[in-house]
């Protein structure tokens, strides 16, 4: 948990550093701590959650955090902290503008909060938060054992992309030897938990995509790599369940039934964005996905096999068919 606050401070330090030293916003940013990453992550994600036609004004903000603050065991602070905590909001890294409507409250411009997922920065701080608060909370939180994700190398591959530097490293899949790898970087993506750097091999020249909690000794070199301008990463993967987007799986249509109770789930928990819903009723929850049928694909579909139905295509049907009968081979008797 420690990790991620001296990672969300050395990012704010980081591109603070890229704006005039003699701001006194930026100069606040570089000091910037728990309380204060903390409070600025309220107020956007108080903003971004206000119920339709609720007008979230600069008392409710202040009141909302005070509240939040004190669940949190820190000190309460005055109005004209959370309007300065606004104008920070303005600047890097955040860059989100918090901008007043007609009845004087607070809204997002979805223009520049696209793509920042700040519950998920919040959490952390949360845990932390939470964990630091009191003793003996090994009673009463349980945590999942902690596994190597590889996120030191973060700002390192943020380094390398921004640069366009050739980056080496060693890479282990499994069952199979270390080689190192050679690679222009372009991306990081994040899937369930798990980190990967996304860029073209230097030795085969095609994109690929690499898990960072199998990357070791991660080196920046001074080497420059002219970036293609026909890699598009979103592109890539916009048809894609998971982290695979290799080509030799086509994009299909597909159409799933489920029982009403495992429909409820999946409208608030799509099983991929172009998930569009055909029938909702009290008998079928029924689903149309456009996208690559991978292998992780087939074993998110698997976990919702009790009431799971394939309507289309049929390749997927048989495929899951096939995959029953060997299993009930296994288990008989």
């Amino acid at each position: 948990l420690s990790y991620y606050l001296f990672s969300l401070q050395q990012m704010y330090r980081r591109e603070a550093s890229y704006c005039d030293a003699s701001d006194l916003k930026v100069k606040t940013l570089r000091m910037a701590t728990v309380d204060q990453i903390t409070r600025l992550l309220l107020i956007v994600r108080k903003v971004k959650h206000r119920r339709d036609g609720q007008n979230i004004t600069t008392k409710m903000l202040h009141d909302h955090v005070n509240d939040e603050l004190e669940l949190r065991g820190a000190t309460e602070v005055s109005i004209r902290t959370i309007q300065r905590d606004i104008e920070i909001l303005n600047l890097p890294p955040f860059s989100i503008a918090l901008k007043r409507n007609a009845q004087n409250g607070y809204e997002i411009e979805e223009s520049n909060y696209e793509g920042i997922d700040i519950d998920q920065l919040l959490e952390p701080f949360d845990l932390l938060n939470a964990f630091n608060a009191d003793s003996g909370l090994t009673e009463i939180i349980f945590t999942e054992k902690y596994s190597y994700k590889g996120t030191e190398y973060l700002f390192k591959l943020i380094k390398a992309i921004r640069s366009h530097s050739v980056i080496t490293f060693g890479y282990t899949k499994y069952l199979e030897e270390m080689r190192i790898r050679s690679l222009e970087p372009y991306a990081i993506k994040q899937q369930k938990g798990q980190w990967y750097i996304i860029g073209k091999d230097r030795s085969t020249q095609t994109l690929k995509t690499f898990g960072l909690d199998r990357v070791r000794e991660l080196k920046v070199l001074a080497q420059k790599f002219k970036k293609d301008p026909a890699v598009d990463i979103a592109q890539k993967f916009e048809f894609s369940y998971g982290i695979y987007s290799s080509e030799e799986y086509p994009v299909e249509d597909v159409v799933l039934s489920f029982d009403a109770a495992d429909g409820n789930y999946l409208k608030s928990t799509a099983l991929h964005p172009s998930q569009e819903i055909i029938e909702d009723n009290a008998e079928r929850f029924v689903i149309k996905l456009r996208l690559r049928i991978t292998e992780d694909f087939v074993m998110a579909i698997l976990a919702r096999s009790w009431s799971l139905t394939v309507l289309e295509p049929a390749s997927l049907r048989e495929r899951l068919h096939e995959i029953y009968k060997k299993a009930l081979e296994r288990n008989d008797g």
